[in-house]
Formats: C-alpha cells, structure tokens, sequence
C-alpha cells in the first residue's frame, strides 16, 4: 500500500509536544486539522497545552508552516486543553471540542466555535451536565448520530487521588447532547467494565462508538488484556450487551473506526498485543499501525494493510481520520521515537488513495 508523508510536526524548543488532532472542512473548502500543542519543556498529559490549527487548501497535499492557536488553556482557568474531537454544528459553523482538563484533577469539555466559515474561532465552555470527576475523551471521538444527538464516548475514573492523578479502573460511559453540542450530560443507563473478578489494570479505556444502522451501535474499548473489547446497543443507545474480546488483537492502545458510506468501514489500530519477551521500548509496542476495510457495515474486514511500522522505537497511535474530495484518505497520528523522547511527542499527516486500500 502506497502511503505518502504530507506533513510532519515534530517537537522543538518550547513545544515539547504535538500529537491527537481531528479533522474539518470549512465552508469555503480548506481542509483544518486541529492537535494538542504543548508547551515550554514538559510533554506530560497533564503539562501545558493549548490547540493549535493548520490549514491544507490543496486536499491534503501541503499545510500552513504557522500554526494558529484556536483555544489557549489560561482562558480557562487552567494549564491543559488536548483531545480534539471536530464537528460541523446544524447552522454549518465549523467547531472543535476538547478536554478542559481543570485544576481540582477533573475534567469538563470546552469548544472552539468559528462564525465567519473558519476564518477564526471564539472558544467557550459547554455546559457540563455530569458528575465532577475525571473522564477521557480520545481526540476524534465526537459522533452525530442520526437523530441529531452529538454522543461523546468517555472512560470515567473514580478517583483515589486527582490531585495526584491516582484513579480506580475506567469504565465506558456516553455523554449525550441535546442541543447541538451547547450541553453535555451523562447517560445514566450505560457503565461498560470489567467484573471484579477479571478486572485488567485500568480498566475501559478510551472508547469509541459508531452507530451501525439505526438504534444499532458498536461500542469499542482500549485495555491491557490483549484485546479491544466491544459492546453493542440494539435500543437506541439505552442499552449495550456486557463487553467481550473483539476480535481485534491490541496491545493497550487505543482503535479508530470511520464511516465512508453507508456498507464501508475503516478500522485503524495496532494489531501485536503485548506479550512476555516483546521488546516495547519508546514504540509502547503501538507498532505497526494497519487499516483494515469492512465492505459489509462491520460484518468482516479484510486483512491488514500497513500504514507505517518501525523495528525500532517508534510507535503509531491517536489517530484521526478525514476523507478528502480527489478520492484519498488523510491520518492524522502520534509517530514518536526515543529521539523524540516519546512515541506521543510528534504529530504525522499521512495521504492515501482508497483505492490502496483493499
């Protein structure tokens, strides 16, 4: 499979950290791409970090050197913002959501909201309907279902410690808005975990979700058993099946799943789970990262082919999905090496045609 490298975003002197953005067109056509920029020295989850924009206005092909900065972390109050999830609002503004990560250890959503066709962005908080407590979003996570609800899929932590960032394992939970993304609340009939007796290091982590048909949704879950797990929803989201083994092998790291039309699926993640001897280094063993093609809604996928894989340390994950209008798909994903000082610390745009895709 042909994969061609259209923009790389490697760490440097006072931004440690570039990875986890999210796609958008805007309404006069360029191509935006929103990721996690962090900060002075410390490249940490929970070090400084604003979002930052570039723009293609060639599918893809090339991007803006300058990154703009659509949502600083002071104006609320806080040192981090990261995790970007981009949506297209039912009057056509172009917007971004993330992490507001707050200084008390929780966590609440914000959003970056542009009211000139993506010109420029005013960022704001969105009211946040749920328990106080610590949830994680992964950056292109957002879904519009078909009824017109924005789904966010989150991993809530029951803290031990936030302040110290010590928490019990996640569970899979959804936060729903009614209201075209202006309120979130949590779904109060749905918590995905692991029994007590099976119980695997932290837990649900990092879920996505994708609605199959409708009131049919697949629920899919990080952890460190070997496996993404999956649950299903038959009713509209008011209820999912207990989780299982999927039959995607991973080591813990997270999976996207995309829609292109209505029977074809992309699934993207790392297929070698970890096991004793693997020798995972600054990789975390996320290596290769591979794309798989459902032309039947997610009933079967064909065999692996490679985006990009590394013999050495460099890892692959976080990725974000767009497909663009001459027939290609663009990734957006972590590919740090230990010369990097992590695999989450450099940010890669990579181009491919789907007919490479089989």
């Amino acid at each position: 499979m042909k994969v061609r490298h259209v923009c790389d975003l490697p760490p440097k002197e006072d931004n440690p950290r570039n990875s986890e953005g999210a796609f958008l067109r805007s309404p006069s056509g360029e191509i935006l791409f929103a990721y996690s920029s962090y900060l002075g020295e410390d490249g940490n989850d929970h070090a400084a970090c604003n979002i930052s924009l570039i723009r293609s206005y060639d599918e893809g092909e090339s991007w803006t050197e300058t990154p703009e900065v659509i949502a600083r972390a002071s104006e609320f109050g806080t040192k981090n913002v990261m995790s970007v999830s981009a949506l297209t609002l039912l009057d056509g503004s172009p917007a971004f959501f993330y992490l507001i990560k707050e200084p008390n250890g929780t966590t609440t959503l914000g959003r970056s909201v542009s009211c000139d066709g993506g010109r420029s962005f005013t960022q704001e908080r969105v009211n946040w309907d749920a328990p106080s407590a610590y949830y994680v979003i992964n950056n292109d996570r957002l879904v519009r279902t078909s009824d017109g609800r924005i789904v966010a899929p989150a991993s809530y932590y029951p803290p031990l410690d936030p302040k110290r960032h010590l928490f019990n394992p996640g569970v899979a939970v959804l936060l729903i808005s009614d209201d075209d993304g202006a309120t979130f609340s949590l779904h109060d009939g749905v918590r995905i975990s692991f029994s007590e007796s099976v119980n695997v290091g932290y837990g649900m982590q990092e879920p996505g979700i994708l609605e199959l048909s409708k009131d049919v949704f697949w629920m899919w879950m990080r952890t460190g058993a070997g496996y993404q797990y999956e649950s299903f929803s038959v009713d509209g989201l008011r209820s999912f099946s207990p989780p299982r083994p999927s039959q995607f092998t991973s080591p813990d790291s997270p999976m996207q799943v995309v829609r292109y039309d209505e029977n074809t699926l992309y699934v993207i993640y790392n297929p070698i789970p970890n096991y004793n001897g693997r020798n995972k280094g600054y990789s975390w063993g996320r290596t290769p990262l591979v794309i798989r093609k459902s032309t039947d809604n997610g009933k079967t996928f064909s065999w692996q082919s490679i985006i990009e894989e590394s013999e050495g340390d460099r890892g692959f994950c976080y990725p974000g999905v767009f497909f663009t209008n001459d027939g290609s798909m663009l990734i957006g994903y972590c590919r740090g090496d230990e010369s990097d000082g992590c695999c989450l610390f450099r940010l890669g745009i990579v181009k491919i045609k789907l007919t490479e895709i089989r």
